[in-house]
């Protein structure tokens, strides 16, 4: 169940086993969080997306599938928006211009920074405390106040403060400095990857969704529809508690618990195309109190504007918890609420500049990680013949491509 990049990897590497795989996703196009929208003549993700050097699962894949040549690294810009005004936070030389923060803070913060991006660390310790605390230990408790709080608020919501120190580690040490992207973008992948997995000859039924798995003695029997069809194996890529709904059978009253206890933040997603530029930064961490956004994204300040008929494309987003009164709001009261941090970031702004504006949402993006969330990951197997594999299961690591081939690749060697 579930055609997004866990689900994709783990029927192709199975298929190349020799395997009869099918897929059903309940979404009338592939992708899961990875879906694209089409801009001028090309195509951009819905939910901003780069990859790292560090993301050799995904590197390896796009190899594999022949589109390595579309696969580019370009430098970026970070910087950050405090108090009306926008800091470069790229490098060490910003991090010490950065004149918020007193010069002691900010050499204790360059150096809180480097020992979680290049030293060894005990990741059960970091497991057992929290970010929040780590921060303030480590970097003070002004650099936390400044730049951590805001962003790990614009995170994790109301479950910032519980946020393990490990997550942040991996978060840091998995990024690089220079950012990859595909031309095309994400469609081009997905493309690639259905392409693929069709010469594999496996079945892939679109807008399908599931309704039921049971899992029998030497079969596994699902609903789709008034239809009842069985296989011998099944693979679950749904979050958690999605995946005890879907299971008729009743699982150890221990595993229920520990499925039904991961819960996840949403998302919405707001992406413009622009006549004008907002500014020359990428990445825009907005570091500011009562700001409807946690991050701006300028993708055509890392990729040319010309490949999009010459508009600046901006995302603004933030991670809300799914009972948000925003995800039932109106597209238009999205864009005028999102839109106001514009005019504080480029005071020539205007509205006129929106050439077209989509509204993404998701209620479930982004697994809500707590203290001891080693112990707290979800299996793999679930029963003798069902399998699972989604976004919970990736801690410590953020949930991005690589880590999602990597676990369905995972999970195909493990179901043969």
């Amino acid at each position: 169940i579930g055609a997004g990049i866990t689900g994709l990897s783990a029927a192709l590497k199975l298929s190349k086993n020799g395997h009869k795989v099918t897929i059903y996703e309940a979404s009338p196009v592939p992708g899961g969080l990875g879906t694209y929208v089409k801009v001028q003549n090309n195509y951009i993700e819905r939910y901003y997306h780069h990859f790292f050097r560090s993301d050799i699962h995904v590197i390896d894949l796009i190899r594999q599938l022949g589109i390595g040549d579309k696969l580019k690294f370009y430098p970026s810009k970070t910087s950050i928006f405090y108090k009306g005004h926008t800091y470069p936070f790229s490098s060490p030389v910003d991090l010490l211009k950065f004149s918020p923060l007193p010069l002691v803070d900010r050499l204790r913060l360059g150096i809180a920074l480097a020992q979680l991006k290049y030293l060894p660390m005990n990741m059960q310790k970091l497991d057992k405390i929290s970010a929040k605390d780590w921060l303030i230990s480590h970097a003070g408790q002004k650099a936390y106040d400044i730049i951590w709080k805001p962003l790990l608020t614009g995170k994790f919501a109301k479950y910032a403060d519980s946020v393990p120190a490990a997550w942040l580690r991996d978060r840091i040490r998995d990024r690089s400095f220079d950012l990859g992207y595909l031309d095309g973008g994400s469609q081009t992948l997905f493309g690639a990857l259905i392409k693929k997995l069709k010469k594999q000859k496996v079945t892939i039924h679109l807008g399908t969704p599931v309704t039921q798995v049971e899992s029998k003695k030497n079969s596994v029997e699902i609903t789709v529809g008034a239809k009842t069809v069985s296989y011998d194996k099944w693979l679950i890529t749904t979050v958690s508690p999605i995946a005890v709904k879907l299971l008729k059978n009743k699982l150890k009253p221990e595993l229920a618990n520990l499925l039904n206890s991961q819960d996840q933040l949403g998302a919405v997603c707001l992406l413009l195309e622009l006549s004008h530029s907002i500014q020359k930064q990428y990445w825009v961490n907005i570091c500011q109190e009562n700001e409807p956004v946690l991050v701006m994204v300028e993708h055509t300040n890392l990729i040319d504007k010309k490949n999009y008929g010459g508009r600046s494309l901006v995302y603004l987003a933030n991670y809300l918890y799914r009972d948000n009164p925003r995800f039932k709001e109106s597209d238009e009261t999205v864009i005028r609420t999102y839109t106001s941090i514009l005019k504080k970031l480029n005071p020539h702004f205007k509205n006129s500049w929106i050439q077209k504006a989509t509204v993404s949402r998701v209620p479930r993006a982004q697994t809500i990680f707590g203290l001891n969330s080693f112990a707290n990951r979800p299996p793999i197997k679930l029963l003798h013949n069902v399998y699972l594999a989604n976004i919970d299961q990736m801690y410590p690591h953020d949930r991005n491509f690589n880590l999602g081939v990597e676990l369905g690749r995972k999970v195909a060697r493990m179901i043969v």
